[in-house]
C-alpha cells in the first residue's frame, strides 16, 4: 500500500512538471506564434531599463527584477493564458479587465471616465466661440469654392441610450457637441449632423448602423453617412459626384471595426452583434466624378479608409490627415505632415472636412483650425 502511494505521489509530481514544462517549451522551440493581445500594451520592463539607463545591480535586487518583469512580459503563452483569465473573470463575474470600457445589458461602450457625460468635457462657451470665429475666417478666406464642411460622427450615448444608466445620459447645454454646432451654423459653416441623422434611420434600417460590440459606426453606417456627405457636396458645388455602390450582406458578417471594442476585451470568444452585416463593393464601382478632399478626421473615417468607400468616392490625391498629425494614404499606411504645404492644399481641394467623434469634441479640429487659421494670417501679411 506505501509502495503505491509512493508511485502515484512520483506520477503526480511528474504530471504537475510536465506541465510547467508546457509553456517553457513553446518559449524555447517557438512551436506557435499565439494572436498577440489587442490595445496598447505598456511595457513595464521597458520603462525599468529607461529609467536606470540599462545599468542594473545584481546586489539591490534590480536586475532580478527587471529579469522577471521581462520574462512575464514575452512568455510565448501569455496571450492564451491572459485571454483564458479575462474570459473567466467576463464570463463569470461580468468582469472587464480592459481600461475605459463599460458593458451595459450586453452593449458595449468607451468612456473616458466612469461618469462620463457631455457636461464633464465641455470646453467652454467663450473657447468655442474663438475655435468656430477662426474657422469662419478660413471659411472667408478660401470662398464659396472650397466650402468646409463639419461632419459630426453618431455617438453611442445617443442611439442606445436606452441601455446606459442616467449617470451617462444626463441633459445638459453645456454640450461641446451642441455650443459647437450651433455656432457653426451660427457662423454660416456647412455642417452635417450624422448623429440626428442615425436617429431618425434607427427604427427602419436595414442592418446596425452602430455595432453594440463596436465604437464607431458599422460598415453599413459608414456607407450611408458618405452617401449623404457626397449630396451635400454636389448641393454645395453644384456638380454630380461619385455615390457609393454595394450590396448589404444578407447573412451575418462583420468587418472588424464594427467588432473593435469587443477585440479589446482580449478574451477567447468576444461578444458580438449577430445582426451585423458587411458590404459587398463592386469591382468596377465609380460611376461619375470623385471628390478632392482635405479630410481631417478621427477614427470614424478609418471604416472609409480601409473599405472600397474611399476609392468610390474620393481621388487618390485626397489626404486624410488622422487627428492631424498623421497622415493616412489609400492603402492606410501611416506618414507624416512633415513637407505639407497646408495652405496650398485647402488651397486645391473641392472642399474640407472634418469629421469629429462626440465623444472628443473638447479636441475639436486637434489642431487644425489654429495651424490652418495661423498660416492665413502668414499669407494676409505678406
Amino acid at each position: 500500500m506505501e509502495a503505491q502511494e509512493h508511485k502515484s505521489a512520483k506520477l503526480l509530481k511528474g504530471l504537475v512538471l510536465l506541465f510547467l514544462c508546457v509553456p517553457l517549451s513553446f518559449q524555447i522551440f517557438h512551436w506557435r506564434k499565439f494572436t498577440p493581445l489587442n490595445g496598447v500594451q505598456v511595457s513595464k520592463s521597458k520603462e525599468m531599463k529607461d529609467s536606470l539607463k540599462g545599468k542594473f545591480d545584481w546586489f539591490n535586487g534590480s536586475y532580478q527584477h527587471y529579469t522577471e518583469v521581462y520574462l512575464e512580459e514575452n512568455l510565448a503563452v501569455k496571450s492564451p493564458l491572459v485571454r483564458l483569465r479575462n474570459q473567466l473573470e467576463y464570463s463569470v463575474f461580468g468582469k472587464i479587465n480592459a481600461q475605459q470600457i463599460y458593458a451595459y445589458k450586453g452593449n458595449l461602450f468607451r468612456f473616458y471616465s466612469a461618469d462620463y457625460n457631455e457636461g464633464t468635457s465641455f470646453i467652454g462657451q467663450e473657447a468655442v466661440n474663438e475655435k468656430v470665429r477662426k474657422l469662419s475666417k478660413i471659411q472667408a478666406f478660401l470662398g464659396e469654392s472650397h466650402p468646409i464642411i463639419l461632419a459630426i460622427a453618431p455617438s453611442k450615448t445617443y442611439f442606445y441610450a436606452e441601455d446606459l444608466p442616467e449617470v451617462h445620459t444626463r441633459k445638459t447645454d453645456r454640450s461641446n457637441y451642441k455650443a459647437i454646432k450651433k455656432a457653426a451654423l451660427k457662423n454660416g459653416i456647412q455642417v452635417i449632423d450624422f448623429n440626428t441623422y442615425f436617429l431618425d434611420l434607427k427604427r427602419s434600417s436595414e442592418a446596425p448602423l452602430i455595432s453594440k460590440s463596436g465604437i464607431h459606426w458599422s460598415m453599413y453606417g459608414a456607407a450611408l453617412a458618405m452617401d449623404s456627405l457626397v449630396g451635400k457636396v454636389e448641393q454645395l458645388k453644384q456638380s454630380t459626384y461619385s455615390h457609393p455602390i454595394y450590396t448589404l450582406d444578407k447573412t451575418y458578417r462583420f468587418f472588424y471595426n464594427d467588432n473593435d471594442l469587443a477585440q479589446l476585451l482580449n478574451v477567447l470568444s468576444p461578444p458580438n452583434d449577430p445582426d451585423l452585416r458587411c458590404l459587398t463593393f463592386p469591382v468596377q464601382a465609380s460611376r461619375g466624378k470623385k471628390i478632392r478632399a482635405l479630410i481631417i478626421s478621427d477614427s470614424f473615417f478609418d471604416v472609409v479608409s480601409m473599405t472600397a468607400l474611399r476609392q468610390q468616392l474620393f481621388t487618390p490625391d485626397t489626404k486624410y490627415l488622422y487627428y492631424f498629425n498623421t497622415r493616412k494614404d489609400p492603402t492606410n499606411n501611416n506618414q507624416g505632415l512633415a513637407g505639407m504645404n497646408l495652405l496650398e492644399e485647402m488651397k486645391k481641394v473641392d472642399c474640407i472636412i472634418l469629421l469629429n467623434d462626440i465623444v472628443n469634441m473638447e479636441n475639436f479640429g486637434w489642431g487644425f483650425i489654429e495651424s490652418a487659421y495661423s498660416e492665413i494670417q502668414k499669407e494676409k501679411r505678406k
